[in-house]
Order: structure tokens, then sequence, then C-alpha cells
């Protein structure tokens, strides 16, 4: 029995559906609408600026079902999942209830519909998981089939998750429960805010389950050829990714043949704090990429080349003759200017066919996709001719040519996006489906020719076939002619002036008619899902023949980016090298007015060279646009690209660190020096010999005498224990008094006349005379009076320091009985015992490893 209180059916019926997807906003299909009630309606009415109404006591918003793919959209770029709910019964006018069921799931890393993506970047779902003392992370692009995983010790969390989630991007990540009390995963997730976090049970991510997962969708034995066993740490995270997407798109993704997986050691290492620092795919102001290193060489003309450029970016290679290769194809378009010209106008309308293949894997491709396809087939058929006889390995043309034919014979060259419409399959493709839009579209003319039939049969010259709402088509027969009636005519009524007949033959093209519509429909899409389920099989080949575009398509981009800002192919060795002559930083000087930048030389690291920049100069001057142009400089030559400067001999980096400025993380509770003392401590933990450091004023953040101590105590270890290449900018101009065989001083020139100070963006040997802090103050707009206050109390210091210099001669730490340095050499060799990949450490590299932590700790 109801009561006042108990829900409608209606509401009950929603409350059924919805207790099932609590994390989830339910779109519930009422009418033309899909309404949303309760908290989902609160929400969601905030977030896209709707009214809110409500049904009873429930609040509720919706939005028009025609237009919901423009608020679907909106709500996955805010990280929502959103469950469709359709009627699917027979509506119900005033009596009963409609039935409804959940038709499709859609979360911001399985969405595959082209309106819910961005084009240029990849849409990755991610998954990690912590097994036997190691981490896993796999990632993957559902629209593209891209695969990737990678892993490393559980005790390197802190380093390596951030770097993996800053390096893919992900729009949804999976983890295992037992994550959710992990300070360090949530630490690196909050720098992610708009990120769809899920969490699941830890059974979820049973490495056997998912082993056998990951052999039965690339149907192999093993996963030994892709480098997997059993025990490998990437099996559950990637196993458990498949079975997610497969119950979220309720459909088999079999275009997912494989997976890619990788060390460090493949790429150049970039954490997360120095790709920020170093905006390579973003500003630090609004994290567009404007302003950014990806604006400096984006000229790709495909959406698949867009990814692909980023993807270089983000990927440093670290192996030479991979890095040879591109620049030889970037030579070859820089060398041919007419050849990249041709090249990018026709790469211009080539859409995105690998995201196009992926949706026919998927059996998600509409009619505008499969013409879509065609075209851009052609615009690569012409592309291709001219690169045939240049050194490009293009893929065999046959299967693209097959493909062009069928849907050049089968689809319409303007058909609809859905399957509903009709107008989508060419005539002459099916004798049946021609059959009925003949009987749809001259029906006029079939009676026509039956009328004339019928009157030649009968002499009946006046016959004629009528037709009326209330009895469709008859024939009529004048009174005068009822004699003439033959037997084969069935009465249908009597009038005064005459009958009116039927006949066999007419009542079957009158059914005829009125089934042409619905067949119509049917066989066109019927006929359509035959098509596009014989494209399967060329699959493979379309993402195939995309990576082909999209490598042709960033190589070009490379090349144009050359030389439009007059860039150099630099010179890569394996060797220390690192000789710029007159590097430019590309952001800047791409914002700058031609020839304003003032380019700027640099040797370290090289044979006899000292491998240790100290630079000091004033505020303004240029040492942080210095610092990072040498940074992105050795980024872009390990990407394959051209590089700004006149000439660059570069010797390979394994990773880049860069330390320059930091800001408050509130909401971690961590001030701004701590916040650099962290980045500080991951530098000198995890940078080697080949890696390339620069770092801006460490230990300003504290009282100069912390900062000073701490910032010595860095310059040492970096100079004594690691002796990596190092550019190190700094305001304690008493470091300058540093002396060490491997220590180059360099300092910003300043033109300083009749009391007018010119920073002249010149970087020279020797060290800074004067801050310049005062001046930078009164350009800033400090009141005189304070200005001349500053300048007064600056003289007593510098009088002062001049009598008892700050530092003098600081004793060894071995040798003292003063406080221990930044780190004790048993917490840096305990750090590098945990931080020892065992499983890829050779005997004599063990034996050696060993050997150095003796020596390190006998020492003492």
């Amino acid at each position: 029995m109801k009561t006042e209180n108990s829900p409608t059916p209606l509401m009950a019926q929603y409350a059924s559906i919805k207790s099932k997807y609590k994390n989830e906003v339910l779109f519930f299909r009422l009418g033309d609408f899909y309404e949303m009630f309760n908290k989902d309606a609160v929400e969601v009415s905030r977030l896209l600026n709707l009214t809110l109404t409500h049904r009873g006591d429930s609040p509720m918003c919706g939005i028009p079902y025609h237009a919901a793919k423009v608020y679907i959209a909106r709500l996955l770029r805010l990280g929502k999942k959103i469950v469709i709910c359709e009627q699917v019964g027979e509506v119900a006018h005033g009596k009963g209830l409609t039935e409804r069921k959940v038709v499709e799931i859609i979360t911001p890393g399985t969405a595959v519909e082209a309106e819910y993506l961005d084009g240029s970047v990849d849409n990755y779902a991610a998954s990690l998981s912590v097994s036997h003392g190691k981490a896993g992370f796999a990632f993957i692009d559902v629209t593209t089939s891209s695969f990737s995983a990678t892993s490393w010790p559980a005790s390197q969390m802190a380093e390596h998750f951030p770097k993996e989630l800053s390096r893919s991007s992900p729009r949804e990540l999976l983890l295992p429960e037992s994550l959710k009390s992990s300070s360090v995963v949530r630490e690196a997730l909050s720098a992610f805010p708009s990120l769809s976090l899920s969490y699941y049970p830890d059974w979820h991510f049973n490495a056997n389950t998912a082993y056998k997962k990951l052999t039965a969708q690339f149907k192999t034995a093993n996963l030994a050829p892709f480098g997997l066993s059993e025990d490998s740490a990437e099996v559950a995270p990637a196993g458990f990714l498949l079975d997610y997407l497969e119950k979220t798109t309720n459909t088999a993704v079999p275009h997912v043949d494989g997976i890619r997986v990788y060390r460090d050691t493949e790429y150049v290492v970039i954490d997360d704090s120095s790709m920020r620092n170093l905006e390579v795919t973003a500003n630090l102001r609004d994290g567009s990429s404007q302003y950014s290193l990806l604006e400096c060489v984006n000229y790709t003309k495909t959406a698949m080349g867009n990814r692909m450029l980023r993807s270089w970016l983000l990927y440093p290679l670290t192996e030479l003759k991979k890095i040879s290769a591109r620049q030889e194809h970037v030579s070859l378009f820089t060398g041919d200017r007419k050849l990249l010209g041709d090249i990018r106008s026709r790469l211009e309308p080539i859409l995105d066919i690998e995201r196009l293949a992926g949706r026919i894997a998927m059996d998600r491709a509409h009619p505008k996709d499969l013409q879509a396809l065609c075209t851009s087939l052609e615009g690569w058929k012409d592309a291709r001719e001219i690169l045939q006889e240049r050194d490009f390995s293009l893929v065999d043309f046959s299967c693209a040519e097959r493909i062009i034919k069928i849907i050049k014979d089968a689809i319409n060259d303007d058909p609809p996006t859905t399957l509903t419409e009709g107008k989508i399959i060419k005539s002459g493709w099916s004798e049946e489906l021609d059959h009925w839009r003949s009987v749809h579209d001259n029906f006029d003319k079939i009676l026509s020719r039956y009328e004339e039939e019928e009157r030649r049969n009968t002499g009946i010259a006046n016959l004629k076939i009528k037709y009326t709402n209330a009895f469709g088509y008859f024939i009529e027969v004048s009174k005068g002619k009822l004699s003439a009636v033959p037997p084969h005519f069935i009465m249908r009524r009597a009038l005064v002036n005459g009958d009116r007949y039927t006949t066999e033959k007419l009542q079957e093209l009158e059914h005829e008619l009125t089934e042409s519509d619905t067949k119509v429909l049917e066989l066109e899409r019927d006929l359509f899902i035959k098509i596009r389920s014989s494209l399967h099989e060329y699959v493979p080949y379309l993402m195939q023949l995309a990576g082909e575009i999209a490598y042709t398509d960033a190589s070009a981009s490379f090349a144009h980016a050359a030389v439009l800002h007059a860039w150099t192919k630099p010179e890569i060795e394996d060797g220390c090298a690192f000789e710029i002559e007159q590097g430019r930083h590309p952001v800047v000087e791409a914002h700058m007015g031609a020839g304003e930048f003032v380019p700027n030389d640099l040797t370290i690291g090289d044979d006899g060279s000292p491998s240790f920049a100290l630079i000091t100069g004033p505020n303004m001057a240029g040492k942080s646009t210095f610092l990072r142009q040498n940074a992105l400089i050795a980024l872009l030559a390990q990407t394959g690209s051209f590089v700004p400067a006149k000439k660059a001999k570069l010797g390979i980096v394994d990773r880049i660190f860069c330390r320059v400025g930091a800001t408050d993380n509130l909401a971690r509770g961590e001030s701004t020096f701590l916040v650099e003392m962290t980045e500080t401590a991951n530098i000198l933990r995890s940078a080697t010999k080949k890696s390339l450091v620069i770092m801006d004023e460490v230990g300003r953040g504290t009282s100069t005498e912390d900062g000073l101590s701490i910032a010595q105590a860095v310059s040492e270890y970096l100079l004594d224990n690691i002796g990596c290449k190092t550019l190190f900018a700094t305001h304690y101009h008493e470091l300058t008094r540093m002396e060490h065989p491997s220590v180059k001083m360099l300092c910003m020139d300043v033109s300083e006349e009749n009391g007018t100070v010119v920073f002249l963006r010149k970087v020279k040997e020797g060290a800074a005379e004067n801050s310049y802090g005062i001046h930078v103050a009164r350009l800033a707009g400090v009141p005189q009076s304070v200005i001349d206050r500053a300048s007064v109390i600056l003289a007593h210091i510098q009088n002062l320091a001049a009598n008892k210099p700050v530092l003098d001669s600081v004793p060894d730490v071995r040798t003292s009985s003063e406080a221990p340095g930044l780190f004790s050499d048993e917490e840096i060799v305990l750090d590098e015992i945990l931080s020892a990949d065992t499983d890829n450490m050779t005997p004599l590299a063990a034996l050696q490893a060993v050997a150095r932590w003796k020596k390190s700790l006998s020492g003492r």
C-alpha cells in the first residue's frame, strides 16, 4: 500500500537504477529529455549552470536528448562519469511504466566519440598497483590502441609516480583501495585535480587473472614477446585496465593487440617538477600550451601528428641511433623547402585515421566516419607519391586502395551521422535495396503502369486507380463499364456512379509501398554494418598507416620550426660534450621582435672542460632564461629536433633536472623553502654523471647563513660525488671563492655609467660584482625614500663584510665536529641500496656498487 512518503513508480525505478551507479551521473531518459535527480541534479546544475527544479521533493534538472553530447563532453572534461539510461520498452501513455535500462557508460578515459575527445592529446585511462615490492603502471588510449606499461621499485614511488602521471597525463586513474592510505600517492595526485579517480578492491588487481586476460587479448601463449612474465609488476594494472575497458564500453577492443613495456633507460628522465619548470607542454601561468616549448615546435597538420610530436617532447630519446634517424628525416625536409611545403599542404585535409580505425574496430564508426577515412586515405596517397623516392619507409598502399574502393562504391558522398536517416548506401550496391527504393521513390509511375495494364486487359478506358485515407488504393469503374469488370477484381464498395475494386496485385503494391520506408532504413542499416564489419581486418593496417602519417607530420613540423626560427642541426654523441654557440631560448625568442634576443655561448663537460658553471649576476639580467634555454636545447636535441643555436655539439644526457623557483604548497603544509629542498634532495639522490642539472638560487628561502651554507654544500656534492653537467645560478657571491678544477665562473654582463645601469643579457666569464637589487627595486616603482635608505644600509653591510668575510676558509666535513652535511653517508648509501634495480643489475655492476658503498662508509 502506497503511503504519502513512498516514491512514485517512476522515482522507484530511478532509485533502483541509480543504486548500481552511485559514483556516476545518471542521465535518465524521460521523453525528449535526460533528467537528473537529487545529488546528481544539484551537482550538474552547478557545474553546467542549469536551472534546478523539483519533481515532488526531489531536486531535478534536465537537458534535451538531442543536445546531450555537448553537455556530456563538458562533464567529461570535469572528470565526471556518465551513465546513459534509455527508454527501451513501449512508451507508456498514461498507463503503466515505461521500461528503462542502462545502454552506455561514458568515462573520461573510455570515451570514443569524436565530440568527447581532444584530437591533439591522447585520451589515456591509467592504472597503478603495488605487489612484492614493485609498482606497476599501465595506461591505454582505447581510441588509438596505444597501450604502454612500466614499473619501478615501490620504495621509489615518490620519484616515479608523479613523473609517469605527468608524462602520460591520463584522464582517468584506477587504483586499488590499499593505496588510499598512501601519503605518497595522495601527494602525487594533488597536482592533478581534474583527474577522474576510482578505487577498486585489491582482488581486481589479481596477477594471474590479468595474465590470462592479456594473453587472450593478444592471442599469444605467453607475454614473453612483450617483455613480460607472470611475475612482472606491469601485468596486474594492464590486465585490469583491459577488463575495465570492455565492461565500461560494453564492447570488445580487438584493435588492442599488444603492449609496449618501457624502462627509464630508453628515455630522458624528467621529473614532474622539472617538466613544469621548463614549461615543455604547458606554461606555469594558466596551464595552456601558449608560451610553452610545444607551441614553438608544433606546426603539425593532423591530429595524429600533433599527438606524436607531443609524445616526442615528453619522451626524449637516449639512443643515438634513434635520435640520428629522426634528425635525418627532419634534415630531408629542411634541405628541400619545396618538398616541405608540398607535404604540409597535402597533410592538411587528412583526418584522424588512427581514431577512425579505432571506432571501426569497436563498431562505433558512423557513415560519415567511413567517408572521412576514404578522403584521408586519398589525401595520403597524394602525399606519399612525393615521398616514395625519399628515405621514408612506407607501407604498401594496396590495402588502402581496397578500402577506398569499398567505401567509394558503397557509401554516399555526403551520408548522415546516424543509421536511422537513410541515404547511406549508393545505388547499385544492393539489388534488394534498389528495388525498395524504387518502390518508395517511383510509386506513382508503378501505379500508372499498372493502371494502363488493367485498362488494356479489361478494355475499360476510363478505369482509374485512386486513393483515400479511409480505403487506401482502389480501382474505380463507372456504372456504364461494370459489365466489363473481370473476375479477379475484388469488390470494395458500391457507389451511385460506379464501384470500387481492388486486386491482389494492387494489394501487393500497396503493401510494398507501406513497407518500403521501413525496408529501406533496415536494409541500409544492415548493409552499412556489414560494410563496416568487412573493414575490421584492415584495422591493424590502418593503425600502421596512421603511425606513418603521424611520423611524417611530426618530422615536417620540426623542420618547419627549424626553418621558421633559423635553428641548426645539433651534433649528437655518446660523450659528455655540451658546446653551444649562440644559443637562444626558443619560447622567449619566439615572442620577441626579430633580432631582439641576445644569444649566448656555453661550453661545459667536454674533455678538459669544467662541468660546473657557477653563474652570478643581478635579477632581470637573464640568468634564469640562460639556464632554461640550455636545458631546452638538450631536450630538443634528444627528440631529434634542430635546436635554437648557431652550432651545437651535445653528449647524450640520461636525466634533466630543473630547480628554478618554487611556490608554497599550502594544501600539503609545505613552505617555499621545503618545496625547494625537496626538489634539491631529489636531484642529489637521482642525478648521475650523464645528467644535466640546472639550479637557480638554491637556499634563498631561509636565512642568509643557512642558505649560503646549503648552496655551497649542494655545489660541493654535485662536484665531488656526482660530477654531472651543472648550471648553478646564485646571488651568494661568496660562492665565487670556491676553488675546484671543474668549476667555471660565469656572470651576466652589465653596463654601468653615470649611475645608469643597463642589463646587456650577455654571459661572460668571471664573477658579478654587484646584484643591482636596488636598481631593480627602482625599476619596479619602490618609493625613492626607500631606495635611498636601502642604499645607505647596503653600503654599511658591505663595509662590515669587507672586514669579516662570510666565507673565508671552510673545514672539510670529515675533519670537523660541526653539524653534518645535507645528507649523511649512511642515508645516501641506504637510499642507493633501496633504489638499486637488482633485476637488471649485472654481477660486475653489483660488485662495483658494494665496493663503492664500503668505501663511502669506511671513510667516516
